[in-house]
Parts: C-alpha cells; sequence; structure tokens
C-alpha cells in the first residue's frame, strides 16, 4: 500500500468516527430537548401574558432591525411561538407561529407553519402554511414599495416572507436565528440584554485599541529618547 491510500484509509476512519459522534451528539441533544420542554411550555404559559412578548423580542434581534413597520402590527398579535428541533439525526426542525384572533384583520389561517429538512446538508421545505393576506394588509407589498424607495439607505424585507417554500436571496434566515440565537432565551432579546453585551464587547474592544495606542505611543517616546542618549554619547566621544 502506497502512501497515498495509507492516508485515504485512514482519513475514511476518521470520517466514520466524527459520523458516529455526530449521531451520538444527536441523540443526547434530543434527550435533553425532551426533558426541556415542559420548561418551554411553562415559559410559554408566562409570555402568553406578556402584551407584544414575541414583537418586541424578535425586532430586537438585529438581524430582523430592519423589517417593515406593517410587520410589527401583525406580529403584536403573535401569541405563541413554538420550535420543534432536530426531529431527525440531520437537525430538521419545524417552527409554528399562532396568532390572536385579532389578527384575522390582516391575515388567514391564524396558524403558520414552516416544516425545514436537511439531506445532505442540503435544506428542502417540507410543508410551510400558504398565508392568505386581507386586501390591503400584506407586508410584503410593503416591502417592495421600499425596495425602489432610493431613499433608503438599508433595504427592508418582511418576516413573512420567509414562510415559502422558494430559497430566500439576501435575506436573514428567520428560521436559524429563532432556532439558533433567539428560542433558548428570547427574555435577554425581550429585555435588550444582547444589544448590550454586544456594546460592551464593543467597549472593551476600544479600550484595548486605547492601551494599544498608549503603549505604541510610549514605546516611540522611549525610542526617541534612547536615540538622543545615543547622539549625546557619539558627541561626548567626538569631542575627546
Amino acid at each position: 500500500m502506497n502512501v497515498s491510500n495509507f492516508l485515504f484509509a485512514v482519513q475514511k476512519d476518521i470520517e466514520q468516527l466524527d459520523i458516529k459522534c455526530a449521531h451520538e451528539q444527536m441523540n443526547i441533544q434530543k434527550q435533553y430537548d425532551e426533558k426541556k420542554k415542559p420548561l418551554f411550555d411553562k415559559r410559554d404559559v408566562i409570555i402568553q401574558k406578556v402584551p407584544c412578548f414575541w414583537a418586541n423580542t424578535l425586532r430586537k434581534h438585529p438581524a430582523l432591525s430592519d423589517i417593515v413597520p406593517e410587520d410589527i402590527d401583525i406580529l403584536n398579535h403573535l401569541t405563541t411561538v413554538d420550535l420543534k428541533d432536530n426531529m431527525d439525526n440531520n437537525g430538521s426542525y419545524k417552527i409554528t407561529f399562532t396568532f390572536s384572533e385579532k389578527a384575522k384583520e390582516y391575515m388567514e389561517p391564524l396558524v403558520l407553519v414552516k416544516h425545514v429538512t436537511f439531506d445532505n446538508n442540503q435544506e428542502k421545505v417540507v410543508e410551510c402554511t400558504r398565508i392568505k393576506w386581507k386586501d390591503g394588509k400584506n407586508p410584503i407589498a410593503a416591502v417592495s414599495n421600499s425596495r425602489i424607495d432610493i431613499d433608503n439607505e438599508m433595504p427592508k424585507w418582511s418576516v413573512f416572507e420567509w414562510f415559502t417554500t422558494d430559497e430566500l436571496q439576501d435575506k436573514p434566515d428567520l428560521g436559524e436565528i429563532i432556532r439558533r440565537e433567539i428560542w433558548h432565551n428570547p427574555l435577554s432579546y425581550y429585555l435588550g440584554l444582547e444589544d448590550f453585551d454586544d456594546f460592551d464587547e464593543d467597549f472593551d474592544d476600544e479600550d484595548d485599541e486605547d492601551e494599544d495606542d498608549e503603549n505604541e505611543d510610549e514605546d516611540e517616546d522611549e525610542d526617541e529618547e534612547n536615540e538622543e542618549d545615543e547622539d549625546d554619547e557619539d558627541g561626548k566621544d567626538n569631542d575627546d
């Protein structure tokens, strides 16, 4: 067996172990997801008592800060967000939005579902609720108008654009944002704590940069003083 074949064989064994490791990790994740479900259900009961909780939580996420104002009017009636995550070993998931009766002014049905699966890292939408908008209430139409407005520095978009089987281009992936960032601690976004964390990190970075600049200035001053001392010594030697 030559060196290349030997390395390929070893690499194949490594990859097989990686696959086994990923499956075992996923099984453990599923076990803990199941253990956390009663807590998520308890949290949901509390959240439903807080007016506009999900509307405020979603819009405070940095990636969702540019949604059209028309979205907020509808999201104010969003009472429940539910995530069924890691539905298989590939990490498929399902997200459900449930709205109050007041949302009938804008759309039907009041329950929106999107089910996303993964196969060989390829995303596929296997279920997506079709939204029937009331006349003049479609926020996606407002998105189209904002995009042709040259005064807008940042293009607007609607979270309801995500409820489609089409591949989204140049838009935040609402599903990934919810399952990876918001779902496990929505309170931090509702209270704006995530922004404060980012601010602290930026502030610390600025302090570090200032300290680096000060250290550089001090080093330059020391170098200049050393050069002056050397010049003085050279001058004395020449005088001698």
